[in-house]
Formats: structure tokens, C-alpha cells, sequence
């Protein structure tokens, strides 16, 4: 299969994987063949690219960590679990912060929170997500193909997986990673009290739109403390997931230590559980393609991580997530920077173990962009030849 963006798409290109929206429902099936409707309803939902057959790639195939039933009902419930958040904050959703809080401290809005079957279903999202992560070691390196309408549902779960498979590399029990996951899953429910003006708007916030989304933190965590004020853990994601090692974040200015390993009686700083969280949002946000926000490469990324740990980002954490993150993962379009295929374009077939930065790569187009039989060429073999990474053909 081959990633393609939506702009050069062709009518009868047949879909390898299917398309869902920001609630989990099925657009596209796997195996439909795209129309020229189909390809201009992909670019108005703002679709960057989908997964195509492709006969000259058919051996390739992008595995997602966790499995489509998984996924398709972690938005699902997602969705269930905002819209009735949202639903039971309709009175009080546009008030003043302090009001906010004020009314969620009602008894009537504890009830109706600690009442409803969606939460207990995300408990269930929750605990099939983990299992299913348990002996996962390394993350994929390729970025889910999102629209630029799941700012939220799919944010949130990416989230939670990278996460999770952090925690597992830093020895997290399963109860933690648990408490980790419930807390990636709902560390963006404040931006419910967040007008969708402002959440998706694309040039510069005037100050009073600046101010309003730096609350979404406490608000989320108010919310989530009013469902259940014991999920100490996961209320604290949502809470203090824009805080910075240097004490420059919101809302609470905490600091980080940089380390792993902290006083158990250390109750000054971030906790490890949330510095974790905030480098699994980091990439998340990073790695996928936004309006007016391309999305980085597995190497841009790293780099950026590496710049931002220490101030932002805890400075170990950040060092055993990179550790696992592929720079030229499995699926990945590559362009030779040099030798005989100079500018020619290909993907990465299959990942070396013993040297992961020298994959085998098949070549599939010439400079100018035209189709070719395929080259494939081994980069451990071929030690003098530079490839760099493409996020899609």
C-alpha cells in the first residue's frame, strides 16, 4: 500500500485501508474504488491522505498498534462521553471560569456525571486498550491519517497509545497505565467550555481568546474531579498537561526535575504520570498534519523533542521516548539525496533490526515525478547512499 495525498488522487484508485470520521464511523471502505465525488469530499473534510492499493507495494502493509474495533469504539465512546459533558454543561458552558466551576460543584451536575453509562464505557475503551498495548515495545513511526475535524476524538486516543507504550518502556504497572490512559483520553474535555471559533482558528488569538483556552486545563480538571474527585491520577493529565519543567507553563506554573526517579514524597512538581502524558501530546501534535500546520517527519520530530527537553519537556522521559521511535519506519516515503537515484522517490519496505536507520527502500518514481518498475535497493548494503524522510507521495 502506498500513502497518497489527496491532491494528486485519481478516480478508480482503490482505498487499502478504510476512512473514518472524528466519531469512528466508517466513510470510505477498504477495497472501494474512489470516484472523482468520493476524492473531492476527502479534500473538503480536509482529509492530508489516504492508503492506496497499489500492485508494486501490495507487500506492504501498515499495521496500527491497536485494532480497528478498538479504535472505532474509543471514538465512539469519546464522542458519547463529550456530548453528554457537553449536553449537562449547556447552561453554564460560555460563563466566566470562576462560574464554570462554581456550577460544577452543583449536585445535580456531580449526579448526572457519576450517573452515566458513557463513562463506564470508557472504562471498558480504556482497559481494551491497554491489553491490547501490553506487548508492544515500539511505536509504528507513522502518523494516523486524521481530518482536520478530529481535532479532539483521535488527538486523544493517538495520545493515550503513545502514552501507554511509554509508560510500558519505563515500567508503569498496569493500574497506572490504566489511571495514564483514562487521562490522555480526557485531558482535552475542557475545551468544551472552548468556543469552536477559537479552537479552530487559524490565525493569531486576541488576548481574551488566549486567556479563555489556557483555562481549558483547570476547567477539564474540574469536570473530571466532579465525576470522580479519587482518579487522582487522571484528573492531575488534565489538569497540569501544559505544564513545563521550567515553571513556565499553565495553569498551576509547576516545575519538572528532568529525571525519572523522584522522591516518593515529592509533591512540589509535575508528576512523572503527566510527563509522560505531555511528551505523548507533544508528538502526537507534532506528527500530524494540521490546517496551516504541516506535519514533521520522524527525524523532524526527534529533533524538536530534543530541543524541548529540559525546559518543556522532562529532559529522561523525552531520551526513552525517542529511544523507541523509528526514524524510518516501515511505510515511510523516501527521497535519495545522492548517487545513482538521486531524487528519486520510494518507501521503506522493511525495517533493518540490527540497523534501523538503514531500511530497505523500494524506488517507485524518477525525478520528474513518473511512475518506474520498481528498484528495491538495501541502504546496508548500500552504505554510501542518503535517503530522506516524505510523510506521503
Amino acid at each position: 500500500m502506498l500513502r497518497i495525498s489527496t491532491d494528486i488522487l485519481q478516480p478508480g484508485m482503490v482505498l487499502a485501508k478504510p476512512v473514518m470520521d472524528e466519531r469512528g464511523n466508517v466513510l470510505l471502505r477498504q477495497g472501494v474504488a474512489l470516484t472523482r465525488d468520493y476524492i473531492i469530499n476527502l479534500q473538503r473534510r480536509g482529509f492530508p491522505s489516504v492508503y492506496i492499493s497499489d500492485g508494486d507495494t501490495d507487500d506492504i502493509f501498515i499495521e496500527d498498534v491497536i485494532s480497528d474495533e478498538v479504535r472505532r469504539a474509543a471514538h465512539a465512546t469519546l464522542a458519547r462521553v463529550f456530548d453528554f459533558s457537553r449536553q449537562v454543561s449547556a447552561e453554564f458552558a460560555n460563563a466566566s471560569s470562576d462560574a464554570v466551576i462554581a456550577s460544577m460543584q452543583q449536585s445535580d451536575v456531580k449526579s448526572a456525571l457519576r450517573s452515566h453509562t458513557s463513562f463506564e464505557q470508557l472504562d471498558q475503551v480504556v482497559s481494551s486498550i491497554v491489553s491490547e498495548l501490553m506487548e508492544t515495545d515500539a511505536l509504528t513511526g507513522i502518523a494516523r491519517i486524521r481530518s482536520h475535524d478530529d481535532i479532539t476524538y483521535g488527538h486523544s486516543i493517538d495520545v493515550a497509545v503513545a502514552a501507554i507504550v511509554l509508560g510500558r518502556q519505563l515500567h508503569i504497572n498496569r493500574r497506572d497505565l490504566e489511571r495514564l490512559a483514562t487521562g490522555c483520553l480526557m485531558h482535552d474535555i475542557g475545551k468544551i467550555f472552548v468556543s469552536p471559533e477559537i479552537l479552530r482558528k487559524k490565525g493569531p488569538l486576541t488576548a481574551a481568546e488566549w486567556n479563555r483556552l489556557r483555562e481549558h486545563p483547570r476547567l477539564g480538571y474540574e469536570m473530571m474531579r466532579a465525576r470522580n474527585p479519587d482518579a487522582v491520577m487522571a484528573n492531575h493529565v488534565a489538569l497540569d498537561h501544559h505544564e513545563r519543567q521550567d515553571g513556565r507553563g499553565y495553569p498551576r506554573r509547576l516545575r519538572g526535575v528532568n529525571a525519572i526517579e523522584r522522591s516518593f514524597h515529592d509533591r512540589e512538581n509535575i508528576l512523572l504520570i503527566v510527563e509522560i502524558a505531555t511528551v505523548a501530546d507533544v508528538y502526537d501534535m507534532l506528527s500530524v498534519e494540521k490546517p496551516g500546520c504541516p506535519a514533521l517527519t520522524p527525524q523532524q520530530i526527534a529533533d524538536t523533542m530534543r530541543r524541548m527537553a529540559g525546559t518543556f519537556l522532562n529532559r529522561e522521559v523525552t531520551h526513552h521516548f525517542l529511544a523507541m521511535l523509528p526514524l524510518l519506519p516501515k511505510g515511510m516515503g523516501v527521497i535519495v539525496r545522492n548517487g545513482q537515484y538521486r531524487n528519486h522517490w520510494g518507501i521503506v519496505v522493511q525495517v533493518n533490526k540490527r540497523q534501523p536507520e538503514r531500511p530497505l527502500v523500494r524506488i517507485l518514481y524518477n525525478p520528474e515525478g513518473e511512475r518506474i518498475p520498481p528498484i528495491d535497493l538495501d541502504l546496508a548494503r548500500h552504505r554510501d547512499v542518503i535517503v530522506e524522510a516524505m510523510l506521503h507521495l
